[in-house]
């Protein structure tokens, strides 16, 4: 029920978020009777980022909206401790995949049938997005993101085990992402399905093959844009009578020119902010004040946790994604585990879906989604397998 985020409530709950703070307590209330030994993955990163969060909320323009955004931020955090907890044990996170796996698959099953039936309750469509579809997650661009990663976990899982249903799924899903129309979701289900390969590779045959791999792809994608007027295509897109296109496709351009403002005006509000930073959400109530032409929130995870979290939080950021990566890391070895190989066929998809996903952070404020760090919560519960 992750992608249930809609309709919200007060600050911003959603549906999903009751059977989070359930699973939590579940949690708790299991780990008290049975006196297992918890572990806590990304406690400094995350203490970091709330910490400089904490001190930006306190200098800046909103602080209940900010020390609101902290609380959210603890509840993801125990959320991600219950997940990884939950999944320290190969068996329990073979439930954890599958459910995600094949709940995706409904969940993509169900946007279609909504589009043929002209449904849009259930397909999200709304004036302020156009055709494009946001399912119950209130944005295109996170329901891109979550069907991405939800085609990477299928791969990885191997589930459903009948190849046929796999690739009835995984056509299902990229029609999904077509219809948020979102550049970035396609944008970053390329580079995962680039990187999955590349990692395959490696895993199967050694680093020098992987190698000829990557460069194999570069040389691909090098002729590609050397061949084809991407810029063109755009704006044919944009005169296109079909909407999908015109609002999905024919967006590149404009995308592109409004993150640059945003980015162009960011830059001024760090450069006239301190090493504290603002607090979180300070962002556009900032740009309003200022009177800028676009105010907008970052849409970027790493400027906006400098801008917003100052220094103490952009290194919390840091922390968090290279705790993720080497933990991701550990998936990737030559000899994987019975534990591992018993629950992921193909482990390396689960990094390409990581490293998919810290890229699109770059384009994308995705550090507030939950399936999001439901991904880093599997990613540290994998990785304690192998040690294990």
């Amino acid at each position: 029920m992750l992608p249930l985020t809609e309709p919200r409530g007060p600050a911003n709950l959603g549906p999903a978020d009751v059977l989070i703070v359930v699973s939590i307590c579940a949690w708790v209330w299991s780990s008290a009777v049975s006196g297992r030994r918890l572990w806590f993955p990304y406690a400094l990163a995350a203490g970091l980022m709330i910490v400089g969060g904490a001190l930006g909320a306190l200098a800046g323009p909103v602080p209940s909206a900010g020390l609101l955004a902290l609380a959210q931020d603890l509840l993801l955090l125990v959320w991600c401790w219950t997940v990884a907890n939950v999944g320290s044990r190969p068996a329990h996170a073979r439930v954890l995949f599958r459910a995600w796996a094949g709940s995706s698959i409904v969940w993509a099953g169900l946007l279609l049938a909504g589009l043929l039936a002209g449904a849009p309750a259930v397909t999200g469509q709304v004036p302020k997005t156009g055709v494009r579809t946001t399912l119950t997650f209130g944005d295109p661009n996170v329901c891109a993101n979550y069907f991405v990663i939800s085609i990477m976990i299928i791969c990885a899982t191997g589930y459903p085990r009948n190849r046929l249903l796999r690739v009835a799924a995984y056509v299902a899903l990229v029609a999904a992402i077509f219809s948020t129309g979102s550049n970035s979701g396609l944008v970053a289900l390329a580079v995962c399905v680039s990187i999955a390969v590349i990692l395959g590779v490696r895993r199967r045959a050694g680093v020098v093959p992987a190698i000829a791999c990557q460069a194999a792809i570069i040389l691909c994608a090098a002729a590609a844009a050397a061949t084809i007027s991407v810029q063109s295509i755009q704006q044919r897109a944009s005169t296109s009578s079909y909407a999908f296109v015109r609002e999905g496709l024919g967006r590149g351009e404009q995308s592109v020119t409004e993150r640059t403002t945003v980015l162009g005006e960011s830059t001024h509000l760090y450069e006239t902010g301190g090493v504290l930073g603002a607090g979180p959400v300070s962002t556009k109530p900032r740009l309003i004040a200022s009177m800028a032409p676009y105010p907008k929130e970052a849409h970027d995870d790493y400027f906006a946790s400098l801008m917003e979290r100052g220094v103490i939080g952009a290194l919390g950021l840091m922390v968090l994604l290279a705790s993720a990566l080497l933990r991701g890391g550990t998936l990737l070895r030559r000899t994987v585990s019975a534990g591992v190989g018993s629950v992921l066929s193909r482990p390396h998809a689960v990094v390409a879906a990581l490293i998919g996903t810290m890229i699109t952070m770059t384009v994308f404020e995705l550090l507030h989604v939950r399936h999001v760090w439901a991904l880093f919560a599997l990613v540290a519960a994998a990785s304690l397998w192998e040690r294990e």
